[in-house]
């Protein structure tokens, strides 16, 4: 961190929470977060586990006196052939007892910083239609809703696409 900058390497604000690099034993933490923040929605303890330990995510993992209190997931830009430079922002999923402690925008400055730095020029996300405490948090991110995708979850919520481009 360099001397008087307020945010460390992914946007970590002193004091509160760091980020680092999820690493492969984390997984158990990611599977039983998303259980607890995204049951409703489908079987996503199992998907972003998978998708994890398939090693086609960028996962960064916010810490509070060491101890896990959220993570944000980034889909890999290998992959995406077709769309150069487009990523999909695949989860982000803080402790129900860490909510409106700064957690979640910690996690947002850390990935688009991540981002940035792996060259990619837009993110896209999907978040359900009904939560509003999410868009309320892309949109103090500067997302930008484009489109509704009908029955999208596995349990047949309608999703609501948000993108934006990275400066």
């Amino acid at each position: 961190m360099v001397k008087g900058d307020r945010f460390g390497k992914y946007g970590e604000t002193k004091g509160i929470a760091r980020l680092r690099q999820a690493r492969a034993a984390d997984v158990d933490y990611i599977r039983a977060l998303s259980k607890k923040v995204f049951q409703q929605y489908g079987p996503y303890e199992n998907i972003l586990a998978c998708w994890f330990e398939s090693g086609i995510t960028v996962t960064l993992l916010a810490l509070m006196q060491k101890r896990p209190v959220g993570f944000v997931m980034l889909d890999r830009l290998e992959h995406k052939w077709y769309l150069p430079r487009v990523c999909e922002l695949l989860a982000i999923a803080v402790e129900p007892l860490r909510w409106r402690l700064g957690i979640g925008d910690l996690l947002m400055r850390g990935v688009q910083r991540k981002a940035k730095e792996l060259g990619i020029k837009t993110l896209v996300l999907h978040t359900a239609a009904e939560n509003l405490p999410g868009q309320k948090l892309f949109k103090k991110h500067e997302f930008i809703p484009f489109k509704i995708k009908k029955h999208f979850y596995p349990e047949g919520q309608d999703a609501l696409m948000m993108y934006k481009d990275i400066v």
